[in-house]
Order: C-alpha cells, then structure tokens, then sequence
C-alpha cells in the first residue's frame, strides 16, 4: 500500500470514527496503566508476605516474568498514546478540538505514565531483588 492510498483512506474516516478510535486508544492506554499497576502491586505483596517461603531459584523467574510482561504492557501503553496523537491530529487537520483539555496536560499525564511504570517495574525489580537476597542469607 503507498503512501498516498493510506493517506486517502485516514480521509475515508468519519468524525465519528475518528473519535470512537480516539477513545478506543485512550481506553486501552488505561487498561494498560491498570493491568501493570495490579501485577506490580500483586508482585510486591506475594513477595513481601511470601518471601520466606518462596525458593531461592524462584526469584529469578519471578522477577524476569514480572520484568518482561512490564515492558510488553509499557509498549502496549506507548503504542496506544502514538494512537491518541495520531488521532488527535486527524481531528485537528480537520477543523475539530479532540477535547477541551489543553495539550500540556495530556502530554504531562502520558508522560507522568510513562515515567510511572517504567520507575515503578524498577522499584518493583528492586524489591524483589532485595527480598530474595534477604531471604537466602537468612537461609544460609
């Protein structure tokens, strides 16, 4: 497909659905921040409450799995607020406001996202990392 076939068919869309894929992004960039804020916090509470439990060997697992899934929800999160600046600026060629919320706003709450979960899956990292050298010196 060229460019200019893919450029007629952004003009194919209506308004309508311009703004439906508008608030579809939105609603898949906060099912994303939610789906990683739960698992974080299910990360930290299973290894503060459970960390004497768990085998040394498992940490590692824990910790990769946890790390892995986080980059694939922050890419997911990243690629859903490309969409929303895709979107926004279909609106906007077109004459329409995408919303009356200011620009720097919307940029300062994705980018306070953004920065949230990628310090928050290191902090979460850390914790677990810490946690498992606790208890297998303790073990030792």
């Amino acid at each position: 497909m060229s460019n200019a076939e893919i450029v007629n068919d952004e003009h194919l869309m209506t308004i309508d659905m311009i703004y439906e894929a508008l608030y579809s992004a939105l609603s898949l960039s906060d099912a994303s921040f939610q789906i990683w804020m739960s698992f974080s916090f299910a990360v930290i509470v299973a290894a503060h409450f459970a960390g004497h439990r768990i085998k040394r060997y498992t940490y590692p697992l824990v910790a990769g799995l946890y790390g892995l899934y986080s980059v694939i929800l922050i890419i997911r999160y990243s690629s859903a607020a490309y969409q929303i600046i895709h979107f926004q600026n279909l609106l906007t060629q077109r004459g329409f406001e995408p919303w009356p919320v200011p620009n720097p706003i919307g940029f300062t709450i994705g980018t306070g996202t953004f920065c949230l979960m990628v310090g928050g899956t290191i902090a979460t990292l850390w914790f677990v990392r810490k946690v498992a050298k606790e208890h297998t010196e303790v073990a030792a």
